[in-house]
């Protein structure tokens, strides 16, 4: 599938689509489509210290097997990956009278007030990895899977750990009945850690090589159980999004259908609380793959993506629709218009949009749809709102969208980013500006995990640019 399919390395090869808006994660296998170039921006090559490719902490995840059959995460959600809690309005409280939302300011469960700035966090109980699934469960941050980079290949991994601010503590949990995997899309359903899809061992070498299983963790009890089975056909590219309530997944392409595979216009919805998928009534949009998604309420909005192949190419669809799960029902929306740079996602969160209550924001992709007026605009602009900036640290406060670090590519296959950016920056979306964060205490990197706890921004994890051939097991937690 949710979330960001594509390796970044092979996304360098996918073409630039220059006649309209697909910025979606989908993947691309640059041997089965030809001919296709993207050029990357330049920076200034920069690395840091941290754990080598060859050592790096003691060895906690396992390495190997491509696990369940199924495919079909492209989230990322990476999300994802990396995700926030449920909830999306600015004053901070559930507008369905439930409390305060899991990662606002509100939140009771971050622990005391710190100093504002940075401060590192303690060491991991975890090897150092990048692209690992994290995600803020009120009390806890949540870091789950990843890959661990051994000279030019990764091995996926399938533990994790949580670490509670307000003890200043970490602690291992327990092994999951997932395959190891990178990029899983991760949600926090206010009981239970959602952790579904994601890139298998191996993902860079062809279609279908994404999971779509998943598996629920209760933090209060230490315990993991599989989710339901996926009740439709095995696919990559499809975008999941989580709504506050529900997994929606929706999208993507058969590998099973050979070369140039037809879009998909199916999906399903998951219910944690009954543990059942439930099929989405056929609507408006026309198959594409990873498409953009975000939640919007109850409803989750999907738009743009690669549709059809004519002439060894994917047609760009810029048009967009509302899914309700509650009454499985679709509702159009409007098209996005070529915005100002096009491209294919290279930010696996990116390609998830933020509710931020008046609008659904794509911060790292530079967009956001209004949904008062049902009307897509450029945000504006910024170091971070640049799409070709991939890898960016992502975390949803209640009021900005942190952003720390990220990379460019500049070479297919499975290998550390080109260049890094040691900075970070927030975008405040209701005066449409950005302003820069302090310098941290990390080494730059990308493909970091970062969550909100409700008073700080934590970064952990990633991995330096290619020169320094470094990941990371380390983390800081900025209060701003």
């Amino acid at each position: 599938m949710p979330t960001a399919v594509p390796t970044r390395a092979v996304l360098a090869l996918v073409v630039l689509l220059a006649a309209a808006g697909c910025r979606s994660g989908g993947k691309h296998d640059a041997a089965k489509d030809p001919g296709t170039t993207v050029t990357q921006p330049g920076g200034p090559a920069t690395g840091g210290s941290g754990d080598a490719a060859s050592g790096g902490a003691s060895a906690s995840g396992s390495a190997g097997g491509s696990g369940d059959a199924g495919a079909g995460n492209a989230s990322g959600g990476s999300v994802a990956g990396g995700g926030g809690g449920g909830g999306s309005t600015e004053s901070g409280t559930d507008p369905k009278g439930s409390g305060p939302l899991v990662g606002a300011p509100t939140d009771p469960g971050a622990g005391l007030a710190r100093p504002k700035g940075w401060r590192k966090l303690p060491q991991a109980p975890l090897r150092s990895r990048h692209n690992a699934s994290a995600v803020w469960t009120g009390r806890e941050m949540i870091v789950w899977g990843g890959a661990w980079r051994a000279g030019n290949a990764s091995i996926w991994l399938d533990d994790g750990a949580a670490y509670d601010p307000a003890g200043d503590r970490w602690r291992r949990i327990a092994t999951s009945p997932l395959a190891p995997r990178s990029e899983a899309f991760i949600a926090w359903t206010g009981s239970q850690v959602l952790v579904w899809g994601g890139l298998k061992q191996g993902s860079i070498t062809g279609f279908g090589d994404e999971f779509s299983d998943g598996a629920l963790y209760d933090p209060a009890k230490d315990t993991w159980k599989p989710m339901a089975a996926w009740p439709l056909t095995e696919r990559y590219g499809a975008r999941a999004v989580w709504t506050g309530r529900r997994l929606v997944v929706w999208g993507g392409a058969s590998a099973a259908a050979g070369k140039d595979p037809p879009p998909l216009a199916d999906g399903a919805a998951y219910d944690p609380a009954g543990n059942k998928w439930t099929k989405m009534a056929g609507g408006p949009l026309a198959g594409r793959i990873a498409p953009l998604g975000g939640a919007r309420g109850d409803a989750a909005l999907f738009s743009w993506g690669p549709g059809p192949a004519q002439d060894g190419k994917r047609v760009p669809l810029t048009d967009s629709a509302l899914y309700d799960p509650g009454p499985n029902r679709w509702s159009p929306a409007a098209p996005v218009p070529p915005p100002p740079k096009q491209t294919w996602c290279l930010d696996s969160s990116g390609c998830v949009g933020v509710d931020t209550g008046s609008r659904v924001v794509f911060a790292g992709q530079g967009v956001a749809w209004d949904a008062t007026a049902d009307r897509w605009s450029p945000i504006a602009a910024g170091l971070f709102a640049d799409p070709f900036l991939e890898g960016k640290a992502q975390a949803w406060t209640g009021s900005r969208v942190m952003f720390w670090g990220g990379g460019t590519t500049d070479s297919p296959g499975d290998v550390p980013p080109a260049t890094v950016t040691p900075a970070g920056a927030a975008y405040d979306p209701a005066a449409d500006r950005w302003e820069g964060l302090p310098a941290g205490l990390l080494a730059p990197r990308a493909r970091a995990a970062a969550v909100w706890t409700g008073r700080e921004f934590i970064v952990w994890g990633g991995e330096a640019d290619h020169n320094h051939r470094a990941q990371f097991d380390d983390g800081a937690a900025l209060t701003p």
